[in-house]
């Protein structure tokens, strides 16, 4: 996180003399070697430990432009282990040098799959994006090419939802009137000095005031949280002659403008809640989804004075059953990454949030993934009939007509094995024991249940750690630009993009 050029600094040199008399530091050249090796060194350990695993990941990705305004694509990594705990990986801050078309977006996370040795098609359960056309377009080229599912980031869709509710005019000004009053404490020290005191005289907490950002919907949030705690001190220093002149006194906000924010600080709760949870990087996140959209959808129901918070209620109301429509609804082709973690979440196993026809229809795809887990898991063992396939017959080439239609040997493997039946009628038994079962608390951490329990369900286990895994937003990719952005500050911006991505890596992962 620092310069490597402070080594040849001055003050760093005396500092080094004198802890050590005589020791000649290494240059910078020197450093910017090892990082390189380290770099490598983790780089290997990492791509082991992504072969050593036994179900699939899902990535996230994030686009980011630096202070020195070149662009960098986030992706990282999630899958859970051996031991059912969740694993998170930063893979890359890949530099861009073309434009961030969905063609070429499709094609930077191929290179990074092919960087780290895996298959999109066959070890990649979803890719989380938020909802840029272009990046949609990309995984939707991924989608149709590899069978990748597509997850949009919760967190950037509960932007879009609230944006759109808060453009209500009166919470609009409402809001408006929040921010120049904010705007003029951060702005005015008299009227800093005087606000503590007066907080200091009603014995309010000695709060600063928080200033919005109107691209984050929380922060506005927050902002109107701490107004309210706040909301007499201020108005006593705005009355006071001595801070606030005769033709300022429109700054403190009327009584219906309190009344409106206090009742949006109620209304926006749910949505704060929901995003704190779902931002989440070491627990199951992904699953709580659907059951937590229908929560959100009953919070838009209660009852409040202020005739616009109606408004706001009923336009999030819409927004949520619109965009969240996909992740909320069983899907044919049964990608709908959602729906089948919180099936395999046993907190909500029971899907109360699902018709009595969708259910029927998850537990039978379901059924289907883990038998074809378990087909995959007897393969893989030696002393198999499956296994010794290839070996007892002796291999020929296959046909396209054989890839299609599947192999005579292999379908008179089948028939003469009657373990083909009991393997199906073990899964089956699987499935109904654990749909069968009463859902945990929602307290209960569910990967401790599946650790307790995976000797019961061991093809459903495969599938769960699989669903399990994806992370329900994009956070992970904006942390990673957070790190990065510290990285690369004004005293290092001429860092070549090589080395930002190294030192981003190696600090990430470390």
């Amino acid at each position: 996180m620092r310069p490597l050029s402070l080594v040849e600094g001055e003050a760093f040199i005396d500092m080094i003399e004198y802890a050590c008399p005589g020791f000649k530091c290494p240059s910078r050249w020197w450093f910017t070697k090892q990082l390189e090796k380290a770099y490598q060194r983790v780089l290997d350990d990492l791509k082991g430990n992504l072969k050593k695993r036994s179900s699939k990941i899902t990535l996230t990705t994030d686009a980011w432009t630096s202070i020195a305004t070149e662009a960098y694509l986030g992706v990282t990594c999630h899958y859970i282990n051996e031991n059912w705990e969740m694993v998170s990986f930063v893979l890359c801050t890949k530099p861009l040098e073309d434009r961030h078309t969905g063609d070429n977006i499709a094609l930077w996370i191929e290179e990074v799959a092919e960087k780290f040795d895996f298959s999109l098609h066959d070890d990649v359960q979803a890719i989380v994006h938020d909802n840029a056309a272009n990046v949609v377009k990309a995984l939707r080229i991924l989608e149709e090419k590899h069978g990748v599912a597509s997850l949009r980031c919760a967190g950037h869709t509960t932007q879009l939802i609230v944006n759109h509710a808060l453009k209500e005019p009166r919470i609009n000004k409402a809001l408006g009137a929040a921010r120049s009053l904010v705007t003029y404490f951060h702005s005015s020290e008299v009227a800093t000095l005087k606000l503590k005191l007066k907080q200091e005289q009603m014995g309010t907490p000695q709060h600063k005031l928080s200033q919005d950002v109107p691209i984050r919907w929380n922060s506005s949030f927050y902002m109107i949280k701490r107004l309210l705690e706040q909301r007499w001190p201020v108005t006593a220093t705005l009355s006071d002659p001595e801070v606030t002149k005769a033709a300022k006194h429109y700054l403190d906000m009327r009584a219906d403008q309190w009344s409106i924010l206090g009742d949006l600080r109620q209304a926006l709760e749910p949505f704060e809640q929901a995003t704190v949870f779902l931002s989440g990087e070491a627990y199951v996140t992904v699953s709580v989804l659907p059951p937590l959209v229908k929560g959100l959808q009953q919070s838009m129901q209660k009852a409040f004075e202020s005739a616009q918070i109606a408004t706001f209620q009923t336009a999030a109301a819409a927004q949520i059953a619109s965009r969240w429509k996909v992740e909320t609804t069983y899907d044919e082709d049964g990608k709908n990454v959602c729906i089948f973690a919180a099936a395999l979440d046993p907190r909500f196993r029971k899907l109360k949030f699902l018709s009595t026809d969708d259910i029927l229809k998850v537990k039978i795809k379901l059924q289907t993934l883990a038998l074809d887990a378990r087909r995959v898991r007897v393969r893989e063992e030696p002393d198999s009939p499956s296994g010794q396939l290839d070996h007892s017959r002796g291999q020929k080439p296959k046909s396209v007509l054989d890839t299609l239609l599947g192999s005579d040997e292999e379908e008179e493997m089948e028939d003469d094995d009657p373990a083909h039946d009991q393997r199906e009628d073990a899964v089956r038994n699987e499935v109904l024991l654990y749909f069968g079962g009463r859902a945990i608390p929602k307290d209960k951490n569910p990967l401790q249940w599946w650790k307790e329990n995976e000797t019961k369900f061991l093809s459903l286990a495969v599938v769960a750690r699989s669903y399990l895994a994806a992370p329900a937003t994009s956070t992970p990719s904006e942390r990673l630009f957070s790190a990065a952005g510290t990285i690369v500050s004004k005293k290092r911006a001429s860092l070549t993009k090589e080395h930002v991505d190294m030192l981003t890596f190696l600090h990430s992962n470390s």
